[in-house]
């Protein structure tokens, strides 16, 4: 475990180190006259390496009373910059390249087709911060998920078959760890559906993970202490006790 966290550091740091050295050659390149649009080529890919792969800048994580309340928030996320902002500027860039004379037609459509993908870039963050919920009491699990026909969804701790990780493919990072909740559905004991959470939830999928393992194993322990314990691990505070 250790070295796995040294060799997550080592390549923080060479994406840091190298998205600092491409934005310091975007600012070189706009200082000394270069196309505006190299500049601002270099200046979006310097951004997205520092960003990285789904950077969750802060846990979309609430309290209240004896809920917690974990919800999609899209301005805690980096991939919703760079879907949103670095993507059309990358477009604008493009078109601006593909106009120049000496390049290639087909940057401005390029261009033209990341401008055309924005607006369902942005109506999906938009859809999943107004549906996604993850409410966690002592006992109950409350979901909600992006579908149009999705309703909340409640689950008890009698009705949890398992929690398991789930690696799963993810059309921005390749891959992505999510959480797979299998449980038994009201009056079909027989049978269990899988729900399956985490890019719906602003929250590092390891720490929600561990949080609904930690809420599934709670059932003796006492009720606000439990919640308090949760809340730690699902803002990547503490895992004592997991």
């Amino acid at each position: 475990m250790i070295n796995g966290e040294t060799s997550g550091q080592w390549r923080r740091g060479l994406r840091y180190t190298f998205g600092a050295a491409l934005l310091l050659l975007a600012a070189v390149a706009a200082s000394v006259g270069v196309r505006w649009y190299l500049s601002l080529i270099a200046f979006c890919a310097a951004l997205m390496f520092i960003l990285g792969r789904r950077r969750i800048f802060r846990p979309g994580v609430t309290r209240a009373g004896d809920e917690i309340i974990c919800r999609y928030i899209p301005w805690y996320e980096g991939n919703v910059y760079v879907l949103n902002v670095l993507f059309p500027l990358l477009a604008v860039a493009g078109i601006g390249a593909g106009s120049a004379p000496g390049n290639p037609a087909w940057l401005r459509f390029i261009g033209i087709l990341l401008l055309v993908l924005t607006p369902i870039f942005v109506s999906s963050a938009v859809r999943m911060w107004r549906r996604c919920l993850l409410c966690i009491s002592p006992s109950v699990l409350t979901v909600r998920l992006t579908a149009p026909k999705e309703e909340l969804t409640e689950i008890s701790r009698e009705c949890v078959v398992s929690i398991e990780p789930k690696i799963v493919p993810n059309g921005v990072s390749g891959q992505s760890l999510q959480v797979a909740i299998s449980y038994r559905a009201t009056g079909l004991s027989s049978e269990s559906k899988t729900v399956l959470l985490g890019l719906q939830l602003t929250i590092q999928p390891i720490n929600l993970l561990n949080a609904l393992i930690a809420w599934k194993d709670g059932a003796h322990e006492n009720p606000c202490e439990l919640l308090d314990r949760i809340e730690r691990i699902l803002r990547g505070q503490s895992m004592a006790g997991v």
